[in-house]
């Protein structure tokens, strides 16, 4: 059988260091799976998969700009019913002190004194309505109008109602004639006290619909992350028996690679004597 050897062109170094690129290109293929955690990170390794993933990637990111916005109205219900609740915490007060104005046998000192007391718990109930804001956004003020926002990708909005009458009521209330108590709670305290209940229970609502939206969002953002995983994420202890198996072979390349660069001397010692 005839031997080939040559000086001048060394196939078993050619091949060898093929074999080497190889195995080091699949070496760093493994290392980046296993640094990113991703079997797919870019186009060049799938194109197909990893568009898909980027698109997903932009339906997560839109689902979560939802569920801010959701959180934001989320601020605005709840610091409208802290401030609806302070205020109803104070309607016996105010009842009280306009009962006890409807007692006759009041002194015009004493009057004076009870209706004091009244006008600052009117005050402290106006108080906590104005305090009652959210990043500029106040639900019980006079005038207050319906809170709007986002509620899923397909564009639907949820709607909050604005409380505006709890400051209406509330100002019809201060500014009454306390000479009739009585009539005062018949009228304006009796509306009062119906609209600060209203509201309590609209704003309420508000905030179920408003959590059970965003569970719903979470629900679908954790099973799109799920598929998402299941497309693009590594499956690390494969990875990492994998990697053992390139270091291997990337070794093997290397002594081959050696063995095949000494060939030639075989050829020089042809030529010693």
């Amino acid at each position: 059988m005839a031997i080939n050897n040559s000086v001048n062109t060394n196939v078993g170094a050619f091949t060898a260091l093929r074999n080497l690129n190889s195995a080091q290109s699949s070496q760093d293929r493994t290392q980046n799976r296993i640094s990113t955690g991703q079997r797919v990170s870019g186009a060049l390794d799938q194109a197909a998969i990893f568009a898909i993933a980027q698109s997903i990637r932009g339906e997560l990111g839109a689902n979560a700009a939802v569920q801010q916005g959701l959180n934001q109205t989320a601020g605005v219900v709840n610091v409208a019913t802290a401030g609806a609740t302070g205020v109803s915490n104070l309607t016996q007060d105010i009842q009280g002190k306009l009962v006890e104005l409807s007692n006759p046998a009041l002194t015009s000192e004493q009057q004076g004194i009870i209706q004091n007391d009244l006008t600052a718990l009117l005050e402290q109930a106006q108080g906590f309505v104005d305090n009652a804001s959210f990043n500029g956004t106040n639900l019980l003020q006079s005038g207050s109008g319906d809170l709007n926002t986002l509620q899923n990708l397909e564009g639907d909005s949820l709607t909050v109602s604005g409380q505006g009458s709890v400051g209406d009521a509330l100002a019809n209330l201060s500014a009454a004639d306390f000479s009739d108590p009585a009539a005062v709670l018949s009228n304006e305290f009796a509306a009062f006290q119906t609209a600060l209940n209203d509201s309590l229970g609209e704003l309420g609502a508000s905030s179920r619909r408003i959590v059970a939206q965003n569970d719903q969002l979470q629900g679908i953002s954790d099973a799109t992350e799920e598929g998402l995983g299941n497309l693009v994420d590594a499956n690390l202890g494969r990875e990492a028996a994998r990697l053992a198996s390139d270091q291997a072979r990337s070794q093997l390349s290397q002594l081959s690679l050696g063995i095949a660069n000494r060939s030639p001397e075989v050829v020089l010692g042809l030529f010693r004597s």
